[in-house]
């Protein structure tokens, strides 16, 4: 009748005897439509509005669909914890390990690929408004909105998670012994990798930005760019592979509301600015002043953004998964705008001071097994993604310049100069973000400068 209770019953199929003939039921309707518009609003093509609306879908892709191969009973991945699968499990040099020896064994619980039979292509809405409005002569001013909602995104979690049955079904155990309330929901299998539609995003992102295609007289073409965005979701990739996630999957597999945070590559505000100037020159009656001072260009692009989110875990009783932090006095979100170095350590600076949360460290387990894998979690368990490290600024630029030889030659000396002025972002250490292992988050400096020089010669 609940959740539970189905993963408990559940039994697994060969395609041919499953209820629905596959892997999964059909999805028919992918309706995928597109609007567009483009109006001219006074008529003299110098102000427009545009905009549209579109419906995309994406395939279910490989890994765990391609993975059911591994199920029994063609083959059998065998996945044991101690305690809750086997008794124990020791340490051997066998290859095999369990199954060392001869004659006949008998196979532990296996792990499971399984993809949810009700599964659907995941899809997303997007959305965009444009106005664009040519001020004077050459001079583009532009107000740009756009946004999406990714809905039924592909997500992965573990239904059958080691004391799940004692907490949701009420196996009988010994309150807070983990060994004791380590009863899986599917006693046939253990750990579960299964593929949902548990994950959803949202996005908005406001641009201003300005152009001139040439400056009068000057020869100078610009153009700059200001973008406010907020980027929300529960899972920002499917296996959760960016930025060191201590956790694979939603942290909760029966609430995937939980991990609603800030996106991996939310970026709050970002700045691009680029220019091309061709350096003119109008004189020609002096050969010598028109090779010296003519054909020069300077071109270049400098961009800014605010610092990237990351999460403050703590695995101090975690089993299955780790928890995040619990902020017991108010703690800035944004880290330090100069942090100190840390002694004896090339390279290393704390970003973040946490030793004002060492109080809450481990001080949540469940009452039932003793760990910090199920809820209901603490009401000040900080949210996914809710800290940002430093943000971070570059420039290039490349400086040219061309000499004609009669009529039908031309010789240009280029050089390129990718962060001009050598300047060293700051990043996180996003692997070290567990608060029982460290009472700081430490940073890093990392960026030079390259410069590229080359000769071309035209005929």
């Amino acid at each position: 009748s609940n959740i539970y209770e189905q993963v408990r019953n559940g039994r697994m199929y060969t395609v041919p005897e499953s209820p629905i003939k596959g892997l999964w039921k059909k999805d028919l309707n992918n309706f995928a439509p597109r609007l567009g518009f483009a109006w001219d609003v006074f008529g003299d093509g110098r102000t427009s509005v545009r905009g549209g609306y579109g419906l995309s879908y994406e395939r279910n892709f490989g890994n765990v669909t391609y993975n059911v191969i591994q199920n029994p009973p063609a083959y059998a991945v065998v996945s044991m914890v101690a305690g809750a699968d086997v008794p124990s499990l020791s340490i051997t040099h066998d290859n095999a390990g369990p199954l060392a020896g001869t004659g006949t064994k008998v196979l532990p619980r296996s792990s499971a690929r399984h993809v949810d039979q009700n599964i659907v292509n995941a899809y997303a809405h997007f959305w965009s408004a444009a106005v664009e409005r040519e001020m004077f002569s050459n001079y583009l001013v532009s107000l740009e909105y756009s946004g999406s909602a990714g809905r039924k995104l592909y997500d992965l979690t573990n239904p059958n998670m080691v004391g799940a049955g004692n907490v949701f079904l009420n196996d009988p155990c010994t309150p807070g012994s983990y060994t004791s309330c380590s009863a899986r929901l599917n006693s046939q299998y253990s750990g579960m990798n299964t593929r949902g539609n548990q994950g959803f995003s949202d996005y908005n992102g406001l641009t201003v930005g300005v152009t001139s295609k040439n400056l009068p007289e000057l020869g100078l073409n610009f153009g700059f760019k200001y973008t406010w965005a907020h980027a929300i979701d529960n899972l920002s990739s499917t296996f959760s592979e960016y930025a060191n996630n201590f956790n694979l999957g939603l942290l909760d597999p029966f609430n995937p509301r939980l991990d609603k945070g800030n996106a991996d590559f939310d970026v709050r505000h970002r700045l691009v600015a680029h220019w091309l100037w061709q350096v003119p020159f109008k004189g020609d009656s002096n050969v010598v002043l028109k090779h010296v001072l003519g054909g020069w260009t300077l071109n270049g692009i400098v961009t800014a953004r605010t610092g990237n989110p990351y999460t403050i875990f703590d695995g101090t009783n975690g089993y299955n998964f780790y928890l995040r932090m619990l902020e017991v006095s108010p703690l800035d979100r944004s880290g330090s705008s100069n942090p100190g170095t840390v002694a004896d350590a090339a390279n290393r600076f704390k970003f973040l001071d946490l030793s004002s949360q060492a109080s809450g460290i481990g001080s949540y387990a469940h009452p039932l097994t003793g760990t910090s894998d199920f809820g209901p979690f603490p009401s000040n368990m900080t949210a996914r993604n809710a800290f940002y490290g430093p943000g971070a600024w570059n420039m290039d630029a490349v400086l040219s310049k061309s000499f004609s030889i009669g009529e039908d030659y031309r010789v240009t000396l280029r050089g390129e100069f990718y962060n001009l002025f050598n300047h060293a972002n700051m990043f996180v250490y996003t692997g070290e973000t567990e608060i029982s292992s460290t009472d700081y988050i430490p940073a890093y400096r990392d960026g030079n400068r390259n410069v590229q020089l080359a000769l071309k010669f035209e005929f």
